[in-house]
């Protein structure tokens, strides 16, 4: 099967976003065994969605588009597809009850432009959307297929896996395909790949590097004729990349890396208080988004450096301070505070940064340095990924002696 892939937005011209649906619809589709044969991106005009479809139809079996499905008046694909086959919309009761009942779960009454998410036509079956109010569709038509979907990608990722993927399967032809992803912290992607060269280059299973904003994740799939040959060569190789990754695998695909940092916290009842001092409060950000950082984290104090400072004192006192003083503030069993000082360097490329990192808990603290230099945005940057990586495996060890 060949599909082609075809992301809908003015604001993916405009270069306002970046089109990360099309990245995770390309190695998704690998894992499938489809042939990706075109990614595309389209603006707001019927004209062009059109236009861009009839292409996608005679290139592939199969075209995938992310969004265009909202409420609004340049919301268009779902009338773009239906010119493209020469098919009437009508109102499908049953998907306009369940997003009216979407609204009334928030307390507000479904705006009637609404109305148009609940379209069908005769050639398209709905995809519930239980995080949104947009509906997908799975079009069959003269032996293709039109996977639509939203352009948010928690609900484009959720409705690809629940929705999509299962009615693809029998048109998938009589190989199967079975993928894991590993996910690391605290290795670079050309490490890793290093590391695990020899299982890389052995080519079946096929295995690849990611470098991802949440560490570097190994894909592993495997294809054979039936389930059970494909999910053991899977786990073969999950198991040989562990044994040499291991100490940097932090879990696989749905596995957040703040959820990864809080385990330990969540299995222990412990809790956590946060100091940012410089670094523009990116690890609070990726871990107040976890439901467990309700119970688990206290407080989050994000702060410039200058407001913390006292004359002269170093990054790494400045850490050490703060993490016993946010412990002892908020009475948690952890504190860790994070400092970045930044000093301009000849350019704004070359600004020098030192980072901190303090873990204060029931033993003695734990402490770590960084220095890089980098633009302003880069530096805090990986002081985030620092501070996440040095935070998972700290928590890990010190909870794991607390309990030993």
């Amino acid at each position: 099967m060949r599909a082609v892939v075809l992301s809908i937005g003015a604001e993916l011209l405009e270069g306002f976003i970046t089109d990360t649906n099309a990245t995770f619809l390309a190695q998704e589709l690998a894992a499938l065994g489809v042939e990706l044969v075109g990614v595309r991106q389209v603006g707001d005009r019927l004209v062009d969605i059109v236009r861009e479809l009839e292409r996608g139809w005679q290139d592939a079996e199969l075209i995938i588009t992310t969004g265009g499905i909202g409420p609004t008046d340049d919301d268009l694909t779902r009338e773009a597809i239906a010119d493209l086959l020469g098919e009437t919309p009508a109102i499908d009761e049953s998907m306009l009850a369940i997003i009216s009942a979407f609204f009334r779960s928030r307390g507000i009454t479904m705006p009637e432009q609404n109305t148009k998410q609940a379209w069908l036509i005769p050639s398209a079956e709905a995809l519930p959307n239980p995080m949104g109010t947009a509906p997908g569709w799975f079009v069959r038509h003269q032996g293709r297929s039109i996977v639509t979907m939203p352009g948010v990608p928690r609900e484009m990722r959720r409705m690809w896996a629940e929705q999509a993927v299962p009615r693809l399967a029998p048109s998938l032809g009589d190989r199967v395909y079975v993928s894991r992803t590993l996910k690391t912290n605290g290795i670079g992607e050309s490490a890793a790949e290093k590391e695990i060269a020899a299982i890389i280059h052995r080519g079946e299973p096929i295995v690849a590097t990611y470098a991802k904003d949440d560490g570097v994740h190994v894909r592993i799939v495997a294809g054979a004729p039936e389930l059970g040959p494909a999910e053991e060569a899977v786990a073969r190789t999950v198991a040989e990349v562990s044994a040499i990754l291991g100490p940097y695998i932090y879990g696989e695909l749905g596995v957040s890396l703040g959820a990864a940092i809080l385990e330990p916290l969540v299995r222990t009842g412990a809790t956590l208080a946060l100091s940012e001092l410089g670094s523009g409060g990116r690890l609070s950000e990726l871990l107040v988004e976890e439901p467990s950082a309700e119970r688990r984290l206290l407080a989050s104090v994000v702060q410039p450096w200058e407001q913390a400072t006292a004359p002269g004192e170093s990054a790494a006192a400045l850490a050490a301070r703060e993490a016993a003083k946010i412990r002892e503030r908020f009475g948690a069993d952890f504190g860790y505070a994070i400092a970045v000082r930044m000093e301009p360097g000849e350019t704004p490329d070359v600004t020098r940064g030192e980072v901190a990192l303090c873990l204060a808990g029931p033993g003695a603290p734990v402490e770590r340095g960084h220095r890089v230099n980098a633009i302003p945005a880069e530096v805090r940057r990986r002081a985030g990924l620092w501070a996440a990586e040095f935070l998972w495996r700290a928590l890990h060890e010190q909870v794991g002696a607390a309990a030993g």
